[in-house]
């Protein structure tokens, strides 16, 4: 996004109020702020965050945080992997009262840079450094490994040489036993090739970037994969067959701060960092409104899925891994995977809420990453059989699609006069008479699906009976057309009642039928000409 700035800041008494830098001449900094400030509304929606927004943003890396435990096995192996393929590296030590100095010489609620791992050898023990910065550029541990600490002196001239710097600069070293006990949560920063160069140390990274949406009675299903509505969260197929390099003898780490599954035996695991960003949220706080609670799930898929009876299997699937879900503009985790197809669900932790979202993978082997074939984005259980109640006006439509039926019987007592006043609505003079047809047997007319499928006799259908609905009925629709549907032929507390449906099942059978009749080949593809398109244009 580029973004126009002058060179108006606000000061106090002549002095900059916000970044400023030490040099009276350096002035790219205030510069950068402003427009980051115009990008998102204010100065004052700026306030506050985590270390890894802004290593994304200034990046364009994905962002993972450790959550760190006492017993941290695996995470030195995971600084010193992160550090060689040139990621960013920071850790914080949370504070409940704001930023202050401790008698070590740390300050609590304050961020540090992690530049450096090494191992040394005392007698018969290896120790694990880590080497950290205080941006300021100053106020240094005191502790073990410090600069001033005379356990240097026990470690040869070489190596005390290349390690040690005694000048007051903010970067020192500290064991990683001291810094698991001071330290929270460490937050990298994963660069792309595009950051790095054609070739960056370690080498680089595979990527996918999707760009998607969260909508209100559409595909807002929540977080509970037990829940109806959950598979109507948008799906992102991904595909991993090359295993990574044999791993050191300490393991890895997931990014909620525990062991990645490589138990039961050395089975070969593909490494994937998975992101999902909240976009434009921040720029809300004018309004109220904060970074909604999100996350992810990870399920393992048999083969490709390429069957329409798939998806009565989707409830069934094995969770593989899962994201923690938290208030966060950048939820991340560090999945090792076994080699397959497996299926990420990015959701809400509340159905019902509005949010844009990108979705990146990121692996260290080559990998395939695709928006779930529209299979995939339907109904959570067995797809339901045709009704066969009455009879039935059968539409043709595409080759190798099954056949859109309208199941028709007498009105049941339950509809009132006013259902029926839909004839007239739907039978519009815009082709009343292939409408007539469609809808008429007799002298009564009949949605039986309707009933079927209002689950709470509210005389409506949210969106999910809707989808179940047309499933039913034996309309396939990708995904971008049910939307565009449910968006179209429901009211404003997101419901479609009898004259909404009846509507809306007329319109899809006389589109169908009559694009049918314009068929191209074998390839279900229709060729139009000016005249037929606005033809079939008044049917939708």
């Amino acid at each position: 996004v580029d973004v126009v700035v002058d060179d108006r800041l606000p000061v106090r008494e002549g002095k900059l109020v916000f970044v400023r830098s030490a040099q009276r001449n350096e002035f790219w900094a205030p510069l950068l702020e402003k427009a980051y400030a115009k990008l998102h509304g204010s100065y004052e929606v700026m306030r506050g965050g985590h270390m890894n927004e802004a290593f994304v943003d200034f990046t364009g890396g994905v962002g993972e945080v450790l959550y760190l435990r006492q017993n941290a096995s695996g995470l030195f192996s995971v600084l010193r992997h992160a550090l060689a393929k040139e990621s960013l590296v920071g850790a914080t030590a949370l504070s409940d009262r704001g930023e202050y100095r401790t008698e070590d010489g740390l300050v609590k609620g304050h961020a540090y840079s992690v530049t450096g791992t090494h191992k040394v050898s005392l007698g018969f023990t290896r120790v694990r450094l880590l080497r950290l910065r205080n941006p300021w550029g100053r106020v240094e541990w005191t502790g073990a490994w410090s600069d001033s600490c005379p356990r240097w002196d026990e470690l040869p001239t070489e190596w005390r040489d290349a390690l040690l710097v005694k000048k007051e600069d903010g970067e020192f070293w500290m064991e990683l036993q001291d810094f698991l006990c001071h330290f929270d949560t460490v937050q990298i920063c994963s660069l792309s090739p595009e950051v790095l160069g054609p070739s960056p140390a370690g080498g680089g990274w595979h990527i996918h970037t999707f760009q998607s949406r969260w909508v209100r009675g559409f595909n807002s299903g929540g977080s509970q994969p037990g829940a109806q509505t959950f598979w109507t969260n948008p799906q992102f197929r991904l595909t991993l067959l090359e295993p990574d390099e044999d791993e050191d003898e300490e393991g890895g780490w997931g990014a909620a701060g525990a062991r990645g599954p490589t138990q039961g035996g050395h089975s070969p695991r593909c490494t994937v960092l998975l992101s999902l960003i909240q976009r434009n949220r921040r720029c809300l706080r004018a309004q109220g409104l904060t970074y909604l609670t999100v996350g992810f799930h990870v399920f393992q898929l048999l083969g490709l899925w390429d069957s329409s009876h798939s998806r009565a299997l989707l409830p069934s699937l094995l969770r593989a891994d899962r994201s923690p879900f938290c208030a966060r503009r950048d939820v991340s985790r560090r999945c090792r995977l076994r080699p397959g197809h497996y299926l990420v669900v990015p959701s809400t932790a509340r159905a019902g809420d509005e949010a844009d979202f990108t979705l990146r993978v990121f692996s260290e082997r080559s990998h395939t990453a695709e928006v779930a074939p529209e299979l995939l984005e339907v109904v959570q259980g067995q797809a339901l059989p045709m009704l066969g109640m009455g009879q039935l006006v059968k539409v043709n439509v595409p080759r190798k699609e099954s056949e859109a039926v309208l199941p028709t019987q007498a009105l049941p007592p339950s509809y009132t006069p006013k259902h029926c006043s839909s004839c007239s609505q739907v039978l519009s003079p815009i082709s009343l008479g292939v409408r007539a047809r469609a809808l008429a047997t007799g002298k009564n007319i009949k949605i039986a699906t309707f009933d079927k499928f209002d689950e709470d006799t509210s005389g409506t259908m949210n969106s999910y009976e809707l989808r179940l609905a047309l499933n039913a009925a034996g309309f396939h629709l990708n995904n971008q057309l049910t939307q565009a549907l449910t968006s179209r032929y429901r009211d404003s507390r997101l419901r479609v009642d009898f004259e909404r449906f009846v509507s809306c099942m007329a319109q899809l059978i006389c589109f169908f039928r009559h694009c049918s009749q314009h068929l191209d080949g074998g390839e279900g593809v229709i060729c139009l000409t000016h005249r037929q398109w606005m033809e079939a244009a008044n049917f939708s």
